[in-house]
C-alpha cells in the first residue's frame, strides 16, 4: 500500500488548468513535435488537446507551444522556451509532492499496512567525563540511571536500539531485551550514525539521551503523536518553552544528521541550518525534570531527592 498523489495547478478562481493531462500533452509535443500526433497517441481528439493547451496558456499568460500550420509535413508544434520551463518546473514540483506524500504516509500510517514504526536511538556511549565514572550505571532509587531512561519508552510504540560499545552499559540494555549497536568512535556523531544505520527506513527517529532518568512514557508518547500529526517537523521536548531532549527527526533529514561531525548531535544541525530550525516544533514536557540530564553527581542527587 502506498499513497497516490496527482499535483495540479489552479487559477485564482480555483479552476484547474495544469496537471498530469496537460503535462503529458506538452511532454508528448516535446517528444513527437506534433500536438495532433500526441492527441492520437493519448486517444484524445485534436480539438480537445488544443483546448486544453489553450486553457493552460490563458491561465499562464504566455504561449506554451509554437505552432506551424500546414506545409509538406502537415504542420508541427514545439515547446516555447517558457513552455519548456513550465514543463521542467512542474516535473520538479510533482516529484517534490510525491516525496512529501511518501514521508507523510510513512509517518501517519507507521505501524499499519506494513509500514515501519517510528524508531528510537538511545545514546548511551558517552564518556561521562564530568561525572567521574560511568553515570549511566550510577544508582538512582535502586536502579541504574539508564534503566530509568529505558523504562520511559512505551512498549510497542517504537523500534528501539541502544548506541553503546560492548561492555557493562550494553550488557544492561541487552539484559532488558534491547538491541545494541556499537558506534565507530566515542563522539556523539558516531552514535548518531550508528543508530541511523540500524533503524534504516523508519518514518522518523527519536534520539534519547541515556542520562534522562526522569523522562516519562507520556513525554515520549506525546512526541510520537506530534510527529504523526506533523510529519515534516523536527519535534523537541521542551520545558517552559525551552527546547531540549529528546528530539524526533523526520526521515528526510536522516542524511543531514549523518553528516554531522565531532562530539555533536542534532542540535548542531539545527543551529547551523535555518531551514531545519524553521521546522522545529516543541512539545511541553510533563514536568521540568523530564528534560534534565545527569552530568554531575550533584545533579544525580538532586533528581533522587525529587522523588
Amino acid at each position: 500500500m502506498r499513497p497516490s498523489v496527482h499535483a495540479s495547478l489552479v487559477d485564482g478562481d480555483g479552476s484547474r488548468f495544469f496537471g498530469p493531462g496537460p503535462y503529458r500533452l506538452l511532454e508528448g509535443v516535446d517528444r513527437l513535435g506534433s500536438l495532433s500526433a500526441v492527441a492520437r497517441e493519448m486517444g484524445m481528439s485534436y480539438s480537445k488537446a488544443n483546448r486544453v493547451v489553450k486553457n493552460a496558456e490563458q491561465a499562464c499568460g504566455f504561449p506554451l507551444l509554437a505552432r506551424r500550420i500546414g506545409g509538406a509535413d502537415g504542420g508541427s508544434s514545439e515547446l516555447t522556451p517558457r513552455g519548456a520551463d513550465l514543463l521542467a518546473r512542474y516535473r520538479a514540483f510533482e516529484a517534490a509532492c510525491s516525496d512529501a506524500a511518501d514521508a507523510a504516509f510513512a509517518s501517519c500510517f507507521e505501524g499499519l499496512f506494513g509500514m515501519p514504526r517510528c524508531a528510537c536511538v538511545v545514546l548511551a556511549n558517552g564518556r561521562s567525563e564530568r561525572f567521574g565514572s560511568q553515570k549511566l550505571l550510577a544508582d538512582l532509587d535502586g536502579r541504574p540511571v539508564l534503566a530509568h531512561t529505558l523504562t520511559a519508552l512505551p512498549e510497542g510504540l517504537l523500534d528501539t536500539v541502544v548506541a553503546a560499545a560492548p561492555g557493562p552499559v550494553a550488557d544492561l540494555a541487552e539484559g532488558l531485551g534491547l538491541t545494541c549497536v556499537a558506534p565507530d568512535g566515542p563522539d556523539i556523531s558516531d552514535s548518531v550514525r550508528a543508530g541511523l544505520s540500524a533503524v534504516g527506513d523508519a518514518a522518523g527517529c527519536l534520539f534519547v539521551c541515556g542520562d534522562q532518568p526522569r523522562l516519562a512514557p507520556g513525554d515520549v508518547s506525546a512526541l510520537v503523536a506530534c510527529h504523526q500529526a506533523n510529519p515534516g517537523a523536527v519535534v523537541r521536548l521542551a520545558s517552559d518553552g525551552e527546547p531540549g531532549n529528546p528530539v524526533l527527526w523526520p526521515r528526510d533529514l536522516f542524511g543531514a544528521l549523518a553528516g554531522v561531525e565531532g562530539d555533536r548531535g542534532g542540535a548542531a544541525l539545527i543551529a547551523s541550518r535555518p531551514d531545519v530550525a524553521a521546522r522545529v516544533v516543541t512539545v511541553e514536557a510533563l514536568g521540568p525534570d523530564s528534560v534534565a540530564d545527569v552530568d554531575t553527581p550533584e545533579e544525580l542527587r538532586r533528581l533522587g531527592s525529587c522523588q
